[in-house]
């Protein structure tokens, strides 16, 4: 029915559709063929997105080389780190608003859903210096789709099933747009509904706990996205829009540690984001201007039950509110001086404001401004060679700091536990080097300094009297060093290969002190004493034999050294040596035949994935076993405008975690109907 009502409205919009592209194009099941050598395999596309059947930015940089999933734990987060760098070192921004909690730097990449974007950019170490402040391990930049036809419209549904065949979770995403002479707007509408997951059936309960075999506990969890976005294009040469986004979702229990007998429940009711922007670019000759201002709302509920007795009896913490914002702005320029001289800068400025509330009232207020000046020299004197070099200032200036404690310190003139901010200042500078053999092979060669301010936690937090602030808490710096070969041959084959090289000083970790005011007590304290080098190799050929079949693959092998520890860390946890996957198209048909001209695409997709054996704990005495994952997918086009889909996750029913304690979903099975004008 959804099909036939799209092919219907389809007939009364072909004539006032000129402007954009075939629909059948924006269906168009993407294949390995690269045609530009810098489309790399940190670049992905909406159509890759689709290929893959992701919801959200956690699933969709999962096969990304040198990306290592995360997640579990009480916060119910899942994150991801880049070259063993963590959430809260690479930042994430969408449309160039930056997505962190305030207090902790960092977010939840299960919560930014992707039925709206146009692409997803991942920068490992050596990153745009017009960023700004806190790249120390490189940035995910998203990108919100703008229409490109005079009328679009999409509609896509997305049921997944467990491996008993009961309900388990689906995705709904309505995109209406259109794009005129002067005028644009686009309206996308996401809701996804997770109901639970089923635990593969290797899984064994442990006595006492109340994780039983078949469904994950407290698995379920909803999230909603609403995106506005309306646009103005006097002449071709001025862009200016405004964006509006709205999200909200119920994370509900963090799931519990399957092989423990007690354990602290979490709940989070609330999690909700507000984000307004007005954007403008414009493009002249020689000259190019980029400006962005932002408001953007963050608000989180935290409900702690003290164990499973008391979640059974209702006994819990008052609720504990994150109520967030950061507004700001950037302003950049761009320069071509002439054919081999080009210079880009520009200032960046961001508000961050935390208020924590217990129960409603106040405990703690943070206001901080963080300045940004970042430029950019490009230099391409001899044909075959291009050289860049950048740097930044970053300083980070507190304006405002109450705490209920501190207040209450104060009072007793208890001085070591009295927060004294103080402003910062951060530089950054990086150079590299791309030399072109041909057209089609170009090699490179980089260098980066980053950094990274202590985030707002990390500076002020007491813990309830457990730990010491430390307001004079330093960065965290890293030297990046990459070499690496882009190239594509024949048409046929893509090569994305690197080696790299980073080093983390400064690493900031909390140690143990006796309490000032109780010796015989220790408490925490936060200071930047370790360092950490991660080095390895990244390998990502994509092959093209013909219309009917092609292929990609990425492979990482992650390496580190700890060069020192002051806790006595022996290991890395949850960074496994080998991570690899892979997959192939296989188009059985790829335009209709003359006997079924409904038909347009039928294509058979099967990936697999492996992920080696990694620590579970940084002494090195638990290790999680490496695991195996098979896919499957196979795609009916009916019509140009209308695509079937139906897959099976986790074929073999494989048992793995990716935290210990915290399993994952066994074998799922999915269908979803797509319909594109």
């Amino acid at each position: 029915m959804l099909c036939t009502f799209f092919l219907t409205t389809t007939l009364f919009a072909a004539e006032a559709d000129e402007v954009g592209v075939e629909a059948d194009e924006a269906i168009r099941l993407p294949e390995a063929r690269v045609e530009d050598v810098r489309d790399t395999p940190e670049h992905i596309t909406q159509e890759e997105m689709e290929r893959d059947g992701v919801t959200d930015l956690w699933e969709a940089v999962r096969y990304v080389p040198g990306v290592i999933l995360s997640g579990g734990g009480r916060r119910n987060d899942s994150n991801f780190t880049v070259r063993g760098y963590g959430a809260d070192a690479v930042p994430i921004y969408i449309d160039g608003i930056i997505m962190a909690n305030p207090y902790r730097g960092e977010g939840d990449a299960a919560r930014f859903l992707t039925g709206d974007l146009e692409s997803i950019d991942i920068q490992k170490g050596y990153s745009d210096e017009l960023l700004g402040a806190n790249t120390l391990g490189g940035a995910i930049l998203m990108r919100t789709a703008k229409p490109r036809n005079s009328f679009e419209a999409s509609v896509k549904t997305s049921l997944d099933f467990d491996s008993i065949g009961k309900y388990a979770d689906s995705t709904h995403v309505l995109s209406l747009g259109s794009r005129l002479k002067y005028f644009y707007t686009k309206a996308v509408a996401q809701y996804r509904d997770i109901n639970h997951f089923r635990l593969p059936g290797d899984f064994e309960p442990t006595k006492y706990n109340p994780q039983e075999k078949g469904d994950r506990l407290w698995s379920d969890s909803k999230d909603t996205k609403i995106t506005l976005l309306a646009g103005f294009t006097p002449f071709p040469e001025l862009d200016i829009w405004a964006n509006w986004v709205y999200q909200t979702a119920d994370k509900g229990f963090s799931t519990p540690e399957t092989r423990t007998r007690e354990y602290q429940i979490w709940d989070w009711p609330v999690w909700n984001r507000q984000s307004s922007s007005l954007n403008g670019t414009y493009t002249a000759d020689v000259w190019n201007i980029e400006a962005l201002a932002y408001f953007d709302k963050y608000d989180n509920r935290l409900i702690e039950y003290y164990n499973w007795k008391a979640y059974t009896l209702g006994i819990h913490h008052e609720p504990s509110d994150y109520d967030e914002y950061t507004a700001g702005g950037h302003l950049k320029f761009g320069w071509d001086i002439n054919s081999w001289n080009t210079v880009r800068s520009g200032v960046t400025y961001i508000k961050e404001d935390h208020k924590s509330l217990s129960d409603g009232e106040e405990q703690v207020h943070v206001n901080e401004d963080t300045w940004s000046f970042g430029a950019e020299y490009s230099m391409n004197y001899w044909e075959p060679l291009t050289v860049n070099l950048g740097g930044g200032f970053n300083s980070l200036v507190p304006i405002d700091f109450y705490g209920d404690e501190n207040e209450f310190m104060k009072a007793l003139g208890d001085h070591y536990y009295v927060i004294k901010t103080k402003p910062m200042f951060l530089y950054t500078w990086q150079a590299g080097l791309f030399y072109k053999l041909t057209t089609s092979h170009e090699l490179h060669l980089s260098y980066a300094r980053k950094n990274h301010f202590p985030t707002m936690s990390d500076r002020y937090s007491t813990r309830f009297g457990r730990k010491l602030p430390n307001p004079n808490l330093g960065p965290e710096i890293a030297n990046h060093f990459e070499f690496g070969y882009q190239g594509a041959i024949l048409e046929k084959l893509t090569i994305n290969t690197a080696v790299y090289y980073s080093i983390m000083t400064g690493k900031i970790v909390n140690i143990k002190l006796p309490n000032p005011e109780y010796p015989p007590v220790e408490v925490d304290y936060a200071r930047n004493l370790d360092s950490t080098s991660f080095y390895g190799f990244e390998f990502s050929p994509e092959l093209f034999i013909n219309s009917f079949i092609s292929s990609g693959a990425s492979f990482s092998y992650n390496k580190y050294t700890i060069n020192n520890s002051l806790q006595g860390v022996l290991k890395l946890d949850y960074y496994p040596e080998i991570t690899t996957n892979a997959y192939v198209v296989i188009n059985l048909i790829t335009k209709a035949p003359d006997k079924a001209k409904w038909l347009t695409q039928l294509s058979i997709i099967p990936r697999i994935e492996f992920i080696g054996s990694r620590y579970a704990d940084t002494a090195g005495k638990n290790e999680l076993d490496s695991y195996f994952l098979g896919n499957i997918k196979l795609v009916l086009g009916i019509t140009k405008y209308c695509t079937i889909s139906t897959s099976v996750e986790n074929i073999f029913d494989e048992y793995y975690e990716i935290r210990e304690n915290w399993p994952l979903a066994g074998r799922s099975f999915n269908i979803s109907l797509t319909a594109k004008y």
